[in-house]
């Protein structure tokens, strides 16, 4: 896969993520694997910044996303849910930011049948394909600074993913909650990937985002 590396500079502040108990998506648009195909990342009030950074120093960057924004990822798909090693980053919470639950967080489409073809899910059990919620609230664990850092394919102690489909994935004793993950989904496929903020008021920062072998830590 074609991916170039990517640092995202972003404020520095302090992190206040909302309960992972309930997700409060806002109605709201996003972006569409189609809308990217050809084109450059599709965002909304998201951009690389300089200065922001949890390596720290004032060349340091990170994808700053203000109230309703999102970025996301293109050449990354099309793989085996199944051979996806690292999905991971770092979240920041500039002050007075307020973030309900689900806000901010990676939307991860999964093409579950690997039919080539992705169906919008409506939340039914029924549904064709699924939108997996990789949110660092009930995934990741504080660090110096104010950072957050979840490692949603890595985390064996203290990480629970949910979907669409209403699937939770914890992580425990018998596996971690992207194992059960793929395991529910033997068949799916990456269809598409993007980061998102659709329940805040104020300003996130990520960084050191790691999608298998592509590290994304500057404006490409």
């Amino acid at each position: 896969m074609n991916i170039k590396k990517i640092i995202v500079s972003a404020a520095a502040g302090a992190l206040m993520f909302g309960s992972a108990v309930t997700l409060t998506f806002a109605d709201n648009p996003r972006p569409h694997r189609p809308d990217v195909m050809e084109g450059t990342p599709d965002t909304f009030n998201a951009s690389w910044v300089t200065g922001v950074s949890q390596d720290g120093g004032a060349k340091g960057q990170s994808i700053e996303m203000t109230d309703f924004a999102y970025y996301s990822f293109r050449n990354w798909w099309d793989q085996n849910l199944s051979d996806v090693i690292k999905v991971r980053a770092s979240f920041l919470a500039a002050p007075l930011t307020v973030n309900s639950g689900g806000s901010p967080r990676f939307s991860l489409e999964l093409d579950a049948n690997g039919n080539g073809v992705f169906v919008e899910p409506t939340g039914s059990p029924l549904d064709e394909d699924v939108n997996v919620f990789l949110d660092p609230v009930p995934c990741g664990d504080p660090v110096a600074g104010g950072w957050v850092e979840a490692d949603f394919t890595g985390d064996r102690t203290n990480c629970t993913i949910n979907d669409s489909q209403g699937g939770v994935y914890t992580s425990d004793a018998s596996g971690t909650a992207w194992s059960k993950l793929v395991d529910t989904y033997p068949s799916a496929k990456v269809w598409f990937m993007f980061l998102i903020q659709d329940a805040t008021t104020g300003t996130n920062y990520v960084d050191r985002i790691m999608l298998d072998s592509a590290f994304f830590t500057k404006e490409p």
